[in-house]
């Protein structure tokens, strides 16, 4: 079980990583050279209404996909399956939400609209969140329900 915790932490911090240096390089190389590409406004307004619904709609896809496949796992698997399991559904997640956010950079890199930042942004405190714990994930596939006592 420790060893598939640590992999999905390694995972979490290779991404949370890379995608810290595509966003320091596209940053850096945009404002050195400027856009890409020259954009009418109405594309990049089009461009701008295509990633924003990717974000809104991939950050709760996301969250609702692993919560429905995590609610799935079997109760009598042996906690090691439970946790790969898990690490399946998480890596889904977590990879969806980088993703996105490497289209948020690559949008600001094409068109150098400081909008894209934001969405970029906005993605990563979501990836961030789902910082990955030990406790964290026991807690998310086995959750902590008290034993009812009777005080009467």
């Amino acid at each position: 079980m420790d060893k598939s915790i640590k992999q999905i932490k390694i995972i979490f911090w290779a991404l949370l990583f890379i995608m810290l240096i595509m966003a320091a390089m596209a940053f850096y190389v945009t404002r050195q050279t400027g856009p890409l590409m020259d954009w009418t406004l109405s594309q990049k307004e089009n461009l701008k209404s295509v990633i924003l619904i990717l974000a809104l709609g991939g950050i709760p896809a996301s969250y609702i996909f692993h919560s429905k496949k995590i609610k799935h796992i079997a109760e009598d698997l042996p906690m090691e399956q439970k946790v790969n399991q898990f690490k399946i559904s998480y890596l889904i997640k977590i990879i969806t939400l980088e993703a996105l956010s490497v289209l948020g950079i690559l949008s600001y890199m094409i068109t150098a609209d400081n909008t894209f930042l934001y969405i970029f942004a906005l993605l990563f405190v979501a990836y961030l969140i789902n910082r990955p714990t030990k406790h964290g994930i026991t807690e998310e596939i086995e959750p902590y329900t008290p034993e009812e006592t009777n005080e009467s």
